[in-house]
C-alpha cells in the first residue's frame, strides 16, 4: 500500500470510516500530561472528529482507503494557539507500511500548523514507539529524554533554609528565567527561546484545580512544584536548578502536606538528576521512557542591544 496522497484533514465524508474504526481499541503513540495523569492508552477518533467539524480547537488528519482507515492524527493547542501539540497518532496500517502512513499523517499536521502561524508542533512517545523515525522524517527533532517516576510520599521533615510558597502571577519572569537556567540550551532552542514561547509551550490541562509552589532560597527562585490530585492518585511536575535537591525535598514536604499520603507520578526530563535522585531517596520508582520531540516552525527574532564602551553620557549637572 502507497499511502501518497491519502491522509487529509477529516472530511464528513470520513464519517462511515471514522464510525467503523472507533469501536476498535488502538494503540494512541502520542502520549501528553494528561494521558499520563488519566493512565489511558486508547482513542477516540470519532470524538476529535466533531469537535474538529464543531470548531472546538481540535484538528484531525485521516488516512484512509475507500472505508478502510490506515491512520489517524489529531491536535490541540498546548499553552496557547501558536503551539501545537499531537495528541493522537495511530498507526492501523498493514505490515509494511505505518511508517509510511505515520510519516505522511505528520507531514499534514506540519503543514496546518505552518499555515496557522504556529511556531511549535510538539510529539511526546514512548523511547522506542514506532512513530520516532517517521517524527524525523516529517521534521521533528528530540527534545528531551524523559523518564516516568511512580511512588507514594511519606511524610517528609520540613526542610530550613528553603522558603517554599504559592507562585503569583508576578513570578511570570522567575519562572521563565528558572526554566532557562535548568534546561540544557540544546532543549531551549527547539522548544522555548522566549518568555512568550515558554508560556504558549507550557502544558497545564492536567493541572486544572491543582495548586503551584515555589522553592526560594535567600530570596532566589531555584525551583517550582505544580501538582493536581484526581481519580485517586497525585500527578506532579518539578523544575529545579542543578545541586538543589533541598529545595526540592522541600516542596515535595509542602505537597505531601497539602494532598496527603496517596500514589502519586511525575515525568522527569533526564537531565534533571537531582530531581530523580531525591525521588529515588523517597522510594519513587522509575518506569517508561519518553522523548519529546519538536518541530519548530518559526525562530523568534532576537532583539541585542548594542552598548558603546567609552562613551561618555552628560549628566546633566552643572560644571
Amino acid at each position: 500500500m502507497s499511502s501518497g496522497g491519502r491522509s487529509h484533514a477529516a472530511r464528513p465524508t470520513d464519517l462511515v470510516a471514522l464510525v467503523t474504526f472507533d469501536d476498535e481499541v488502538r494503540e494512541n503513540q502520542a502520549v501528553t500530561l494528561e494521558r499520563l495523569g488519566a493512565r489511558e492508552s486508547g482513542s477516540r477518533p470519532l470524538n476529535a472528529a466533531f469537535a474538529q467539524w464543531l470548531h472546538l480547537g481540535r484538528r484531525m488528519w485521516v488516512n484512509v482507503d475507500g472505508h478502510e482507515v490506515h491512520g489517524i492524527a489529531t491536535a490541540r493547542d498546548r499553552g496557547a494557539r501558536t503551539a501545537w501539540v499531537i495528541d493522537t497518532l495511530i498507526d492501523a496500517a498493514g505490515a509494511g507500511h505505518g511508517e509510511e502512513v505515520i510519516a505522511d499523517l505528520l507531514r499534514q499536521a506540519v503543514d496546518a500548523a505552518r499555515r496557522a502561524n504556529a511556531t511549535h508542533l510538539l510529539l511526546r512517545t514512548m523511547t522506542g514507539a514506532s512513530a520516532r523515525e517517521p517524527a524525523i522524517q516529517a521534521g521533528f527533532r528530540p527534545a528531551l529524554s524523559e523518564r516516568l517516576w511512580t511512588g507514594s510520599l511519606g511524610m517528609l521533615s520540613l526542610v530550613t533554609g528553603v522558603t517554599v510558597r504559592e507562585v503569583t502571577r508576578m513570578d511570570r519572569l522567575a519562572l521563565f528565567q528558572l526554566y532557562s537556567r535548568s534546561a540544557p540550551a540544546e532543549a531551549r532552542s527547539l522548544l522555548a527561546m522566549t518568555l512568550d514561547e515558554w508560556e504558549a509551550l507550557r502544558e497545564r490541562r492536567w493541572l486544572r484545580g491543582g495548586s503551584e509552589l515555589l522553592a526560594e532560597i535567600d530570596g532566589r527562585p531555584v525551583a517550582t512544584l505544580a501538582f493536581s490530585k484526581a481519580q485517586g492518585h497525585l500527578q506532579f511536575e518539578l523544575t529545579a536548578e542543578r545541586g538543589t535537591a533541598d529545595a526540592v525535598r522541600a516542596l515535595l514536604a509542602v505537597m505531601r502536606a497539602q494532598a496527603g499520603e496517596t500514589d502519586a507520578l511525575t515525568l522527569v526530563p533526564r537531565h534533571a538528576s537531582s530531581i530523580e535522585q531525591v525521588l529515588l531517596a523517597e522510594g519513587f520508582e522509575a518506569r517508561s521512557e519518553y522523548v519529546l520531540q519538536s518541530h519548530r516552525l518559526r525562530r523568534p527574532v532576537m532583539v541585542e542591544s548594542k552598548v558603546l564602551v567609552g562613551v561618555p553620557v552628560p549628566s546633566g549637572g552643572g560644571a
